[in-house]
Parts: C-alpha cells; sequence; structure tokens
C-alpha cells in the first residue's frame, strides 16, 4: 500500500516553485512549432485541413535565404504535417536553392509529343493507344474531373527511368533516441553488378571513405542493423529511345518491366532475393518469387506478401519509388497541384543525414510544384487505409509520401530524396550511369514510423544503365535465384 508522505513546510514551497515553472514551461512549448511526439495524434484530417489551409501558399522566402528550426512556421505551408516536425532540432538548416530543370530527355519528350493525343483512359481506368512518352498532359489533372487521379497515376508508372535502374541498397534499422556506431558496407556480388551493366557502362563501383561514412549516417539514433542489399529494374516495353519501343530480347512485349532485389550481408540473411515480373496487361497480376536460405527453396509470392514489412525493416515491396504495385488494386484521387519544399537536387553524390535521430537530409532545399495523389486500396486487409504522395510536375517522380492505418492515424512518412543525373562529378562512380539520362537519381529512402518510434534509412546509390539487349535478361532467371549460399 502506497502512503502518501507528509510535506514539510520547505517542500511545499518547492512544490509551488515546480508547478510555476511547469506553467511557464508549458505556455512557451504553446508558442514554439509542434515537436515531433505531437505526430502520434495526427489523422488523415489533420493532413486534409493543412492542405486545404495551404494549398494556394506562396513562400516569404527566396532563393539563397537559410531557414533554421526557428523558421518552421513558414515552412508549414510547404511540407506535409508530420514531416516538418521532424526537422525541429537546432542545428537544422535549410539552404534554399534554385529549381533545377527535371525536364526529361528529349527521346522521352518526343514521344509525348508523338503520341500523347492519340492516349484515352479506357472505362477500366486502363489506358489505350499509349505508346511512349507522358500517357496525358498536365492541363489535364485537374480537380474538377473525377478521372484526374487515375491519369496522373499513369503519368507516373510510364514517367522516364531510361531502361531502368540499378544501385546498392543497404538498409539501416534506426530507433528513435540514443547513438549509433557508423554502419559498414560491403560491395554487392560481382555477378550482380556485372548484369546490370555496370562494367559494361564504365563503372567502377567504390565504397565511400570513412569520412564520408560519417556524413551519411550523421547525427544521433540507435541503429540496430544494417542489411546490405542490391537492387536491379529493367524495363521491357514503351521504350522511348528504340525505334520498335520493345527491348529486343524474346517475348519482351509481354512485361512492363522485371526487379531483382537481393540480401548479400549480414550472414543470416545471405542470399535471400526477389524477383518481380510486371506484365505490359495492367489486368494480369504480377508474378513474384523468393529464395529464403533458410528453407533452401523458391516459393511464390503472394499479393500480401508484397504489403507485409520487407525482412524487418518499414518498408514493403509496394512502397519501392513510392508506389510500384499494381494501379488496379487501388482507387486513385488527384487532390491537387501544390507547391512544396524539397530535397529533389541534392548537392552530395550520397544523401547526408543528421538530426536527432539521423534521419534528416542535410542538403540544399528547392521550391517545386508536385501533384499530390491520394490511394486506397481495394482489399479491406491491406495494413494502409490510405496513402497519400507528392510527385513532381516535371517528371512525375516522388517527394514526400504519408500512409494511414485503419483508425485513420498518421503511420507511416517516407522521403525520398533525389539527385539531378547530370549534376554528378566525373569523379563519382555513378557519373557513367547517369551522365546523359536527364531524370533525378534514387539517392535515398528514409521511412518513418511515427507510430513505433522506428525508421529504415536506405542509402541507394546507383544509376541508370544502358542496357539494350540479352545481357539485360541477366537475374531474372527464377532458376538462378540460388546462386548465393550462406
Amino acid at each position: 500500500m502506497w502512503i502518501k508522505p507528509k510535506m514539510t513546510e520547505a517542500a511545499g514551497s518547492r512544490c509551488i516553485a515546480l508547478a510555476g515553472l511547469l506553467v511557464i514551461a508549458g505556455a512557451l512549448l504553446c508558442a514554439r512549432p509542434a515537436m515531433a511526439q505531437d505526430v502520434k495524434s495526427y489523422t488523415r484530417a489533420t493532413f486534409d485541413q493543412w492542405l486545404a489551409k495551404y494549398k494556394d501558399a506562396k513562400p516569404d522566402f527566396k532563393v539563397g535565404d537559410v531557414l533554421t528550426a526557428k523558421d518552421l512556421e513558414r515552412m508549414r505551408p510547404f511540407i506535409f504535417p508530420g514531416y516538418l516536425e521532424q526537422l525541429n532540432f537546432p542545428e537544422f538548416k535549410a539552404p534554399i536553392a534554385a529549381p533545377v530543370d527535371h525536364t526529361p530527355r528529349q527521346d522521352y519528350m518526343a514521344c509525348t509529343e508523338k503520341y500523347q493525343s492519340q492516349v484515352k483512359l479506357l472505362p477500366d481506368h486502363t489506358v489505350g493507344n499509349y505508346v511512349c512518352g507522358q500517357p496525358f498532359p498536365n492541363a489535364s489533372v485537374k480537380e474538377s474531373d473525377p478521372d484526374a487521379g487515375w491519369k496522373a497515376v499513369w503519368n507516373y508508372e510510364y514517367r522516364w527511368q531510361s531502361f531502368g535502374f540499378s544501385c546498392m541498397a543497404p538498409a539501416t534499422w534506426d530507433r528513435s533516441g540514443g547513438s549509433h556506431d557508423i554502419p559498414t558496407w560491403e560491395l554487392p556480388p560481382t555477378d550482380w553488378m556485372n548484369s546490370a551493366g555496370w562494367t559494361e557502362s564504365g563503372v567502377n563501383p567504390r565504397l565511400p571513405s570513412a569520412e564520408v561514412m560519417k556524413l551519411i549516417y550523421g547525427g544521433g539514433g540507435n541503429f540496430q542493423r544494417t542489411l546490405d542489399a542490391f537492387y536491379r529494374k529493367v524495363f521491357y516495353t514503351h521504350l522511348a529511345m528504340l525505334e520498335n519501343h520493345t527491348l529486343p530480347v524474346p517475348n519482351a512485349a509481354a512485361f512492363e518491366f522485371k526487379e531483382f532485389t537481393g540480401f548479400y550481408s549480414p550472414f543470416d540473411i545471405r542470399g535471400t532475393a526477389f524477383i518481380i515480373y510486371r506484365y505490359a496487361d495492367p489486368h494480369r497480376e504480377d508474378d513474384g518469387w523468393a529464395y529464403i536460405p533458410n528453407l533452401r527453396r523458391v516459393r511464390r509470392i503472394s499479393a500480401e506478401v508484397k504489403s507485409d514489412s520487407l525482412l524487418g525493416t518499414d518498408h514493403t515491396l509496394e512502397d519501392f519509388y513510392s508506389f510500384s504495385g499494381r494501379e488496379l488494386e487501388w482507387h486513385w484521387r488527384f487532390l491537387g497541384w501544390k507547391d512544396q519544399l524539397a530535397v529533389v537536387d541534392s548537392v552530395h553524390a550520397y544523401t547526408y543525414l543528421y538530426g536527432p535521430n539521423g534521419i534528416i537530409p542535410n542538403d540544399t532545399w528547392t521550391m517545386r510544384r508536385f501533384a499530390i495523389e491520394e490511394r486506397t486500396p481495394l482489399s479491406e486487409r491491406h495494413p494502409y487505409k490510405s496513402v497519400v504522395e507528392d510527385w513532381d510536375s516535371q517528371n512525375y517522380d516522388a517527394w514526400l509520401m504519408e500512409a494511414f492505418d485503419h483508425k485513420d492515424k498518421l503511420w507511416k512518412v517516407w522521403e525520398f530524396q533525389k539527385k539531378w543525373s547530370e549534376s554528378f562529378d566525373k569523379d563519382d562512380w555513378m557519373y557513367p550511369i547517369n551522365k546523359g539520362v536527364f531524370t533525378t537519381e534514387f539517392q535515398s529512402v528514409q521511412v518513418l514510423d511515427v507510430q513505433n518510434d522506428r525508421g529504415t534509412i536506405w542509402i541507394v546509390p546507383g544509376g541508370f544503365p544502358n542496357l539494350k539487349g540479352p545481357e539485360a535478361e541477366k537475374l531474372y532467371d527464377i532458376n538462378k535465384l540460388e546462386e548465393i549460399h550462406r
């Protein structure tokens, strides 16, 4: 039984003084921008209220200004609620730079000009008469059109990505608070890198120096584990740069793309690999396979697996790029165009991070215009009730994304950091597979689980290798998923 102690007069005075200090502290907290811990109470209504209030907001800052944590209220109209609050730490700085022109490469733009006028949105929400380029003009993506959400998502699906993307992809489990050792990386297996065309493209991949690794993994946070992965995606159809717009390999016309994700470190997950086939027919379900070393066998992947956590990270196979699922398994709604602050023109070869949990980009910010899109799953079994995301108005590449659970609470926030392909230095090993592509290179993904004070940091250095023939088929042979063993 707990017995209340007798309070002395001196103790009573101290308590009164402490109470007064708490009142003052509370008033000061109310006067400051919302803190990160307040985000747990955010709901979908929080986002909708933010969008309604700030939809047409214009900044009172300009290129050359450097914003700090004291300027969060000035930044609030231009950053999703839930992510803005993560920037509230003393060291935060946001140098404002001029936006870079993100117009895709000329062959993609020529395809758009030649074929866009013939593209139609069909009654089943698929696209008809599509060949290559951007299917629908931005002027047709407007809130008054109930089909605008579908037009936007097909623009996203068929955005310019050359022949496809390949990268190293170390994923670090980040837990709130504390400090961390700098993770270590390993280079991917040589066969994987060669199959991605890195050798033919003149790429000599190398690990960052110790000094650069400290900048990549700056700030605080409790880093529990790092998984080394290699990722590769190849497109088979709608290729603007080829005369017949189809990869010259057998049965290429049946596919839109194929993906490979393989893990090679640490020891307990070495050899785990996934292959996804996306078919050209949007009604046809994906085929997917996984090799799990503990089982020593290849297994098919169900739709449920694609929406589950990927090897304990805060990411799913559907979350790649912001969305890599099948469009017809969701309902799409366009919420409007909006000017926003973003880190999509990094000045570094790698993402540099800082902040109390080591998950915020330490880079320049630019004002850009984005399409805000909502997707809601048709399946009630899906873990997300709704998702809102940003797509750049020039190339439909992603910036921010937020997922809400079935109680409408904010669950996860993604930040997809980019670097313009033409801004790599010749000394950067990624230069040969980015120069001349004219797109934004996927530099990193930071996923925040705001309900559970955790996150995952994906650093994804790589680029867009120039694969034109049968060599593109390597890595997608299901019978070779067992090539790496423990």
